[in-house]
């Protein structure tokens, strides 16, 4: 009888889990509530409007043609290991012989509600779409507010979270603002817009070394930004940000970027937990009480304290390890050494024709054109399909040639009147 394999989740450490599995006599089945792969690390360009959201999503079942491997749109809402099923949120109930888990991560407020409920995110393609659309909302109703107070509070964008998400929506922020309000918006006085970013640390982008936090925070400052260090945003209305100790910023635009933690089914997996809700796996990326569950990308947390950073290079790398594992399991060949990381460096956009750049195994950190440079070829290498590449080349030509968003329709209503 063929073994099943689920694969829960269709970001970078499912996709790949599935493809190293392809062509091996398996029956492979990707579950995914979306039925597109997305390039997360480009999500914010699509907030900002400088890419249009089909330029970094995939159809799964494009992705997942032949060698035993299939598709299933649903989501997962429950599982039972001990009986090796898992339970779709339309009634069906799916066995498996193996399963794996890449469900990734979702934002987290840190139990603040009110900040929850009124605060926007770039998880997810129509969180950054409702984002973009009340960016521009809010440019309309300055236009035409009588208020000054109101008006500044329209123009007021607030930022929680210095982190390379936070750093690059903000880069991207500013320079839309740049190019729309002095072409589009003769109402509005290009310095009446403000972009504030609040981070709880010393610096930005913790990680990277000292002087490129310092090159970044230069950067964001020269382009306009207001930088609070030492800073947290305490609570939100829809009409002002609390900060803790600094003083509140009038604002209808919270961005919230300052964390994420585990998908809530990882709650419901049996054993012991670390940071954010991450599931500790054994050496081999196996649950450790059920060795035919394997833990992939963001959910997984070393045994032995290691830490394993929640970026696409680390999802790869676990799922291609987890499959190799499999595969020799299977043809009783000598199982691969433990799973070790391999950092292949870090960097961050800041800017058009900016960036930070830092590779640690070889010594090396710079900034400048040549980072960013580096920066778009390997996002535009990594984006799967040529028509999503050649979407993405023009969408970049029109911002970086013609000085002009990608998007500025406002697809996602954002109601003037409510916070």
């Amino acid at each position: 009888m063929t073994e099943r394999i689920l694969i829960l989740g269709g970001g970078f450490a499912g996709n790949a889990a599935a493809h190293a599995l392809r062509g091996q006599g398996l029956e492979v089945t990707l579950i995914d509530q979306c039925n597109y792969h997305l390039f997360q690390p480009l999500l914010y360009q699509v907030a900002a409007g400088d890419l249009q959201a089909e330029a970094i999503a995939t159809p799964q079942r494009r992705l997942l043609r032949g060698g035993g491997l299939h598709f299933r749109l649903g989501r997962v809402v429950r599982l039972d290991l001990p009986q090796r099923a898992i339970f779709l949120d339309d009634g069906d109930t799916l066995p498996y012989d193996y399963l794996f888990i890449a469900l990734g991560t979702v934002t987290n407020f840190f139990g603040n509600a009110a900040i929850a409920s009124h605060a926007l995110q770039i998880k997810g393609v129509e969180a950054a779409e409702t984002l973009r659309s009340r960016i521009l909302t809010a440019l309309e109703a300055a236009s035409h507010c009588s208020d000054p107070a109101e008006r500044r509070r329209w123009l007021s964008f607030v930022i929680a979270g210095g982190g390379p998400t936070g750093v690059e929506f903000c880069g991207a922020l500013l320079e839309l603002l740049r190019v729309l309000l002095p072409r589009d918006y003769p109402e509005l006085q290009p310095e009446e817009a403000q972009v504030t970013l609040v981070q709880g640390g010393a610096g930005l982008l913790p990680g990277f070394a000292a002087p490129l936090q310092a090159q970044a925070a230069r950067k964001l400052q020269k382009l306009g930004a207001q930088l609070r260090f030492h800073t947290h945003v305490r609570d939100f209305d829809g009409r002002t940000v609390q900060c803790q100790p600094d003083a509140a910023i009038p604002t209808r635009t919270l961005v919230w970027t300052a964390g994420v933690t585990a998908n809530p089914l990882a709650a419901t997996v049996p054993g012991a937990k670390g940071p954010g809700g991450r599931i500790i796996v054994d050496p081999h990326l196996r649950l450790p009480e059920h060795p035919e569950v394997f833990i992939l990308g963001d959910l997984a947390c070393s045994s032995n304290g290691e830490f394993w950073p929640q970026v696409a290079p680390f999802a790869l790398q676990s799922a291609r390890h987890a499959a190799l594992l499999l595969q020799s399991q299977r043809q009783g060949r000598v199982l691969p050494p433990p799973f070790a990381y391999q950092d292949q460096g870090s960097m961050a956009v800041l800017g058009r024709f900016d960036g930070v750049c830092q590779i640690e195994r070889w010594h090396l950190r710079w900034h400048g054109w040549s980072a960013w440079l580096l920066w778009l070829g390997l996002h535009l290498y990594r984006i799967i399909g040529t028509r999503n590449r050649l979407l993405t080349l023009l969408d970049w030509g029109t911002d970086y040639l013609r000085h002009s968003a990608a998007v500025e329709i406002i697809r996602s209503p954002a109601n003037a009147s409510d916070p």
